[in-house]
């Protein structure tokens, strides 16, 4: 439990809130903002691409020029719809905000890419049939631009998932991957030189199967480097370290003749342990490491879908957030702390359970906010309702965690607002000095001061109409309210 309260509060710091694009005031902008806020806008793109992309899987090297044709026009169709996405989403966001996301920028890319291959085709002659296709324009860059076209159903990855997941444990794993091969690298290159030393002249002529040739044996680093990394798939090792294990100088030496006879022949004294050991080595150990790797991330990134709050929970709170603080100023008003409350969806919050007061009270006792000058800080806030949701016994660290908060959140307050105190925020200090005001003391507050206003009003409207009157005391002496 108390990793996962680790791997939680890990989480909740790398978690920031971005500042929300608002929508624009122009009426056909605006209209263009909510179309693309909505789920169903990505939901027809996203039906598009794999429409475009089973479109591609259709061409063939010897079609014929009236299917290519018909894949051309097929493309104009796709690339029309894509375009008008871009264009869409340029009106909604305009291009500050449009180029922020990094699948917009990819998204761009690809649609320009798109534009100049269809000039390309359409220089071609690829809108018709009856075009002669011997004066083509055959430029090898051009040509893998169409590779491009396939680049779209990475987006996918955005929807899927499973498939995200995948792509986040690779990531996750590239720092470890990186370290293991660096290792391999240095383990393969020991080797290529003990191949080289031992195997440099060994004949290759030995049988017509062909396993070792010009281009495949030891007489030189670099081709000893790839034999062997050949051989870390498993192909014809065996054959190769027959080759390296002959006995007979004249049969197994390519220079048999003096001073090479011999020399960098090989032998079953060498050849057998060196092979044997890179194979148990190399390939068993070295390049499973690789995959034990990727697996062990991705099941602690499977892992952390079990915890008491799985990511997507987690990225709940800093959507709501974001609503409430769209300029990321890191801190929100005391007063907005029932509203958040009211909008996290469970168990952070208490979003379609229509709580009592009294409950809602008891849930902002429980996270006990520190108040800052009227404010409250995101991380303090974060931290709060994930601890209260987790129930963790971590009072040993809690000085320590409310220290670092405290820094975290005073840099976050002096960032966002650097007015002075006002008078009523020196006077609630010098009240409280000794121990920190929580939203639950203001909430409190604020509730007594609601019921009193309540109570006021009602009191208010008895008396006028038992009195028929509309002179109310409203300023001044109001004991003939009370006396009633």
């Amino acid at each position: 439990e108390q990793q996962e309260w680790k791997e939680t509060q890990r989480i909740i710091y790398n978690l920031k809130p971005m500042a929300r694009k608002q929508g624009p005031k122009n009426p056909l902008r605006q209209y263009c903002f909510r179309m693309v806020q909505h789920d169903r806008f990505e939901l027809v793109v996203t039906g598009f691409i794999v429409l475009n992309v089973m479109s591609l899987m259709t061409r063939t090297h010897d079609q014929s020029l009236c299917w290519t044709t018909a894949m051309f026009w097929t493309n104009v169709v796709f690339l029309m719809v894509f375009v008008g996405e871009s264009i869409i989403k340029l009106l909604a966001l305009g291009p500050r905000w449009y180029f922020v996301d990094p699948w917009n920028m990819f998204d761009f890319v690809v649609v320009l890419l798109s534009c100049v291959m269809l000039v390309v085709d359409s220089m071609n002659g690829d809108w018709t049939c009856a075009t002669n296709t011997e004066d083509d324009i055959n430029v090898p860059a051009l040509s893998m631009l169409r590779v491009f076209r396939i680049a779209r159903v990475f987006r996918l990855v955005r929807r899927l998932k499973g498939l995200r997941q995948m792509i986040e444990t690779l990531i996750i794993s590239l720092p470890s991957l990186s370290n293991i091969a660096l290792l391999i690298v240095i383990i393969i290159i020991i080797f290529s030189v003990l191949c080289v030393t031992f195997f440099y002249n060994v004949n290759i002529d030995q049988d017509a199967y062909g396993s070792m040739s010009g281009d495949e044996n030891y007489e030189s680093f670099d081709r000893a480097l790839w034999l062997l990394h050949r051989q870390t798939t498993g192909e014809a090792w065996n054959m190769i370290m027959a080759y390296c294990a002959r006995e007979d100088p004249y049969l197994a030496c390519a220079k048999a003749y003096p001073p090479y006879l011999g020399d960098g022949c090989g032998g079953i004294a060498s050849s057998i342990p060196i092979h044997v050991f890179w194979q148990l080595f190399g390939t068993y150990t070295m390049m499973q490491l690789f995959t034990a790797v990727i697996i062990e991330n991705f099941h602690e990134l499977a892992k952390g879908g079990a915890f008491v709050l799985p990511m997507h929970k987690l990225s709940e709170f800093v959507d709501i957030w974001t609503e409430l603080d769209p300029e990321a100023h890191q801190c929100i008003d005391v007063s907005m702390i029932q509203t958040l409350i009211m909008k996290l969806p469970p168990p952070l919050g208490l979003a379609g359970k229509n709580p009592t007061p009294s409950t809602l009270m008891q849930v902002i006792k429980d996270l006990a906010i520190p108040i800052r000058d009227g404010k409250v800080s995101y991380k303090e806030t974060f931290v709060a309702c994930v601890k209260r949701v987790m129930d963790h016994d971590i009072e040993d660290e809690e000085e320590e965690e409310d220290e670092e908060l405290d820094g975290i959140a005073e840099q976050s307050l002096t960032t966002s607002d650097a007015k002075p105190e006002s008078a009523e925020s020196q006077a609630e200090a010098a009240l409280f000095r000794g121990r920190r005001v929580t939203a639950a003391e203001d909430f409190a507050a604020r509730s007594v001061q609601q019921a009193y206003r309540d109570w006021r009003e009602k009191r208010l409207q008895c008396f006028k109409a038992v009195h028929r009157t509309m002179n109310l005391p409203l300023n001044g002496d109001s004991k003939d309210i009370y006396s009633m």
